[in-house]
């Protein structure tokens, strides 16, 4: 990757990289009333950025104001971000799944004057109207002409690309100060709950660069963007670090179909969470299956394998079918949101697939660790990242034998702070170093490996310590089983009664395929289930074992990137 220019700020990013790239395909995707995927170039994403901005600056006035977006992910929203941080005040994007009340809410919290909203989101938008300032700028992706309502945002970037045509050029000569709060992002969870994250410009350039270190020359490289734009994790690694090598971002239509833009759009690597995997990992399972060659794929990916270990790689050529049902070109996986279990990464990297799995939080912009390709280790996220620090502070574990202790983090990727809440940031950010409330260890090899989150803990009355995640992954392997959540149980809330309890979804389509002719009862999937997981009990330490199930009929409550709501869900009970 070429570093002779150094991006100081997103605003060089537009300038440099874009100018660079011009007439190269920048984006590709379907609007909402297209059947057809439009290409765009880096030169007319440019032009729709200046011209939106500089309408935001002359007709609104919106210099240093807080502008929010919302809605599936598009050329626009992308837009919309870039034009408000390089020039105009601090973008606030927003989860696309968020109910009115909360969207409502967000807004008031974070004092937005302006919101930018995709039309699919329309209906909450106008419904929340009278509740917001009188003020309130409303502009909407996909109206044709503005009315009294709310503003068409293909009129005011014409409007803003015409001013910017007649010498208006106040925004495209706005400084960038790379140092300032420029974006404010809220951390999933219930609205009372979500902490606003301020990142500046610095924080995320720090990333982008960090990104060259990790993964190979992307740039001549077509990325699947799955994962909601408003996630950093998505939005650092498949649009800015994508646009910053001169790569193309092609925009899925929705996880249901993930596989036909796949075959479609015939990407080279995406952004994954460990779910999209697992499904991905369980349908060519059940292709195999179906054709009766079980036994020889495991022969042949155990031969592959080993060839490939000493230089020579047939993976892709003998797993070729596996490979075209994905698209024909699809190669790496960069993998992060939560551990991914060792047995699909192995797995899936026989097929001839390149897993990198990555480890980082919205406060870190995001990446703080990664997997390099030539040192991809399963179970563990790497190293840290370059100009990044990660330690393992042990201070407040009480096993003395343990090596797992909180990670803590140090570098220019960490954000400034949570914003209006001086007491989390103080307990966060302690002497330059960010507490991040998660929990690891380095292994021999110095990797850093994921034990699990801090808060989800669970404590035995005689101070033993077991990591939900850990015992998930087990449970989550049980066939029947499509989903799990572990967690402490108490019947009087003191803890002394304190059992180790699961909660888990059916795999129904499992009992589709295994009870064709008649599915079994309540009474007997749960006996079935409850059989395995003594099996797993037996693999543990007794202080680990589950000692209650409930099986659940209903999915569990999920942020956009698939994690469980691990508190909603407990207070449903």
């Amino acid at each position: 990757m070429e570093k002779e220019v150094i991006m100081d700020s997103l605003k060089d990013l537009l300038n440099i990289r874009f100018d660079k790239f011009n007439d190269k395909t920048a984006i590709i995707e379907k609007t909402d009333d297209s059947r057809e995927f439009k290409n765009i170039s880096y030169k007319e994403l440019k032009e729709n950025i200046n011209g939106l901005g500089t309408i935001l600056l002359n007709k609104f006035n919106l210099k240093d104001q807080k502008i929010a977006v919302i809605g599936q992910n598009s050329s626009k929203w992308y837009e919309t971000y870039l034009a408000v941080v390089c020039g105009v005040g601090i973008i606030v994007p927003l989860d696309k799944e968020l109910p009115a009340n909360e969207v409502l809410n967000l807004l008031k919290r974070s004092k937005a004057k302006c919101i930018v909203y995709s039309s699919r989101k329309k209906e909450i938008i106008e419904s929340i109207m009278s509740k917001l300032p009188n003020d309130m700028v409303f502009i909407e992706m996909s109206k044709e002409k503005s009315d009294d309502i709310s503003y068409s945002f293909d009129e005011l970037v014409k409007e803003g690309r015409e001013l910017v045509d007649t010498g208006h050029t106040e925004y495209i000569d706005a400084k960038i100060d790379r140092e300032k709060f420029s974006i404010l992002l809220f951390t999933s969870g219930t609205t009372a709950a979500a902490k606003g994250v301020m990142l500046s410009h610095k924080n995320l350039c720090a990333n982008i660069y960090s990104c060259y270190d990790i993964v190979p020359m992307f740039g001549k490289y077509r990325c699947l963007s799955v994962l909601p734009m408003h996630h950093t994790f998505e939005f650092t690694l498949s649009y800015l670090f994508m646009t910053s090598v001169g790569g193309t971002i092609a925009i899925c239509e929705g996880l249901k179909y993930v596989l036909k833009n796949l075959q479609e759009l015939k990407p080279d690597f995406m952004i994954v969470v460990p779910e999209l995997v697992e499904k991905m990992a369980s349908k060519i399972e059940k292709t195999i299956q179906s054709q009766g060659k079980t036994k020889l794929v495991k022969f042949m990916g155990n031969v592959t394998t080993g060839l490939s270990k000493v230089g020579i790689d047939l993976r892709r050529t003998v797993f070729k079918q596996i490979q075209n049902s994905f698209g024909g070109n699809l190669k790496y996986f960069f993998c992060g949101g939560a551990p991914l279990d060792k047995e699909i990464h192995k797995k899936m990297e026989r097929y001839g697939f390149k897993f990198l799995q990555g480890y980082g939080l919205t406060e870190t912009s995001p990446l703080a660790a990664g997997n390099r390709l030539d040192n991809r280790e399963p179970g563990t996220v790497g190293k840290a990242v370059y100009g990044d620090e990660i330690r393992i502070d042990l201070t407040t574990n009480e096993d003395e034998n343990s090596n797992i202790g909180e990670i803590i983090i140090r570098g220019d990727n960490v954000f400034l702070g949570y914003y209006e809440n001086e007491e989390q940031t103080n307990q966060a950010l302690k002497k330059g170093w960010f507490y991040t409330g998660d929990l690891g260890y380095f292994d021999l090899k110095g990797n850093l490996v994921i034990a699990g989150r801090n808060k989800n803990v669970i404590v035995t009355p005689n101070g033993k310590k077991i990591f939900p995640e850990e015992v998930e992954q087990l449970i989550n392997k049980i066939p029947l089983v499509e989903e799990s959540m572990v967690y402490g149980k108490s019947k009087d809330g003191s803890g002394k009664d304190l059992i180790v309890a699961c909660k888990v979804t059916l795999n129904e389509e499992y009992i589709e395929d295994k009870y064709a002719s008649k599915r079994p009862s309540d009474k007997e999937l749960y006996e079935l289930i409850w059989s395995d997981i003594k099996k797993v009990n037996k693999t543990m330490v007794p202080y680990k074992s589950i000692r209650e199930l409930e099986i659940k009929h209903e999915p569990f409550i999920k942020t956009t990137t698939l994690k469980i709501k691990r508190f909603e869900e407990l207070k449903k009970k």
